[in-house]
């Protein structure tokens, strides 16, 4: 079924409603408020001083605020994860302090609710990383061949920018360097591979 573009906002703010505590919708609501304002503030400059040039029309103004919209959205609800799941302890979500391991040995159900569609089939570890003061080191173990693993790293604006796995780096034991963004140091001996993350805050799972 096609979705307009009004429907999906509309949807995805009744899920997001529907799906976060209310501390969660608090950050949520701040959030959108700054972009919001940051979207008013880039419109104006948009707007020639001079009266009698063209200014914005009202449709060009909604489709910036949609696009911003659209475009920051899912970086809040990024940041409102990490939130609960590492930063806020009385969240009912909270999983591990930054820099700290969480394996959780069962599958997720409807009372997880940080994410809103995680895998229900799949038993996660989970990791948030604090990159602002050093790099961290990820050690993964050999993996029976028969066996598939993967590990993802997403950074604070959602993007996937690297995997350990069956698929991309082979079932073999190796430690792995993730390094933020303003790190320049040498990479260390026996790295096989270093993983640049684009913010200071990422998520490995």
């Amino acid at each position: 079924m096609r979705t307009t573009k009004s429907n999906f906002i509309s949807e995805v703010l009744r899920t997001t409603t529907r799906e976060t505590t209310m501390k969660t919708r608090t950050i949520l609501c701040a959030a959108f408020a700054a972009m919001l304002a940051l979207t008013t503030a880039r419109a104006a400059d948009l707007t020639p001083a001079d009266p009698s040039a063209v200014a914005l029309t009202k449709e060009e103004t909604k489709a910036i605020a949609e696009e911003g919209f659209i475009y920051g959205l899912p970086i809040v609800m990024n940041y409102a994860v990490m939130y609960e799941y590492s930063v806020d302890k009385n969240s009912g979500q909270f999983k591990a302090p930054f820099n700290q391991i969480n394996n959780e040995a069962r599958v997720f159900t409807y009372k997880d609710t940080s994410v809103i569609t995680p895998n229900s089939d799949t038993p996660y570890s989970i990791l948030w990383t604090d990159l602002r003061a050093e790099p961290i080191v990820l050690s993964v173990p050999a993996v029976e061949k028969s066996r598939y693993f993967s590990v993802m790293l997403c950074d604070g604006n959602t993007y996937n920018y690297g995997y350990i796995g069956s698929r991309a780096t082979g079932n073999e034991a190796g430690d792995y360097m993730v390094a933020g963004p303003d790190w320049k140091g040498e990479t260390p001996p026996g790295i096989k591979k270093v993983f640049r993350s684009s913010t200071q805050f990422s998520a490995v799972a």
